[in-house]
């Protein structure tokens, strides 16, 4: 039974090791597919964007506010680079090149046609291409509808490195016999206002404190897993574009690549 337990996720504590796995997971996502992007402009552009870091000291909110900056700094280089590509290559071949449907033998007619009609117009078709498949990948659009959509929950505020906790940590987490007294929680005032523009991060421990002091009907560490759970499944579908449309972009170069050799 207490196998059967852990791996159904039937314990609170195990869902909430879970579940703040996964948000923790969806951070790197965010940051890892950005950053991909980022080296991909670097090396085919010779701009000068900067890597961006995950600061585990700081919020899930401040890190994904770090990352928006970055997303619209590159978002800039990239509208320049779009616009200029569009210009060149025209309408037709525009067009189909940002179609998400084309398989991977027509990339290849379609960088074939590039090629055929404007060799000599582009010293390397590796960064223009990169650019305009990322802008239209629409990545700070994505994110600010992602953060928007999950900006009332507590989650956001819970620092990064709080992620990690074991299912031990979170058991000696759990509030006391009286976590609401003015004595333990004078915190639990200062978060009633929806918890949308904190601007520091808290630990776990004070997540399910508030938690336990605003639903005290319900056990804390499950209702922590459930709201965590559904902060990621808002996230997710965000992630999961991030990750297409990088991967969309690699496939690029790396049919442009293939062809050279």
């Amino acid at each position: 039974m207490e196998m059967q337990s852990i791996f159904c996720g039937s314990r609170p504590e195990e869902k909430l090791v879970k579940a703040s796995r996964d948000m923790y997971d969806c951070v790197y996502i965010f940051v890892s597919s950005t950053n991909t992007a980022i080296r991909m402009l670097n090396q085919f552009l010779g701009s000068k964007l900067a890597i961006i870091t995950v600061r585990e000291n700081l919020s899930i909110k401040e890190n994904l506010q770090l990352l928006q900056s970055g997303l619209k700094e590159m978002q800039m280089l990239i509208e320049l680079k779009d616009k200029d590509f569009q210009e060149k290559i025209g309408v037709p071949l525009y067009s189909q090149l940002i179609l998400p449907t084309l398989s991977t033998n027509e990339k290849i007619r379609l960088v074939k046609d590039i090629y055929s009609q404007y060799n000599g117009v582009f010293e390397n078709i590796c960064g223009p291409i990169c650019a305009v498949i990322i802008k239209h990948g629409n990545l700070p659009e994505m994110l600010e509808i992602a953060i928007r959509n999950v900006v009332s929950t507590p989650v956001l505020s819970l620092q990064v490195s709080e992620l990690l906790m074991t299912k031990e940590e979170i058991a000696n987490a759990l509030p006391d016999s009286n976590p609401c007294s003015s004595q333990t929680s004078p915190p639990v005032k200062k978060k009633t206002h929806s918890f949308s523009v904190v601007p520091s991060s808290f630990s776990l421990t004070k997540f399910m404190r508030i938690i336990h002091c605003k639903q005290k009907s319900k056990d804390s560490v499950q209702l922590a897993a459930e709201i965590m759970a559904e902060t990621v499944q808002t996230l997710k579908p965000s992630c999961e574009h991030f990750q297409r449309s990088i991967k969309m972009a690699e496939e690029y170069v790396t049919l442009i690549i293939d062809r050279r050799q």
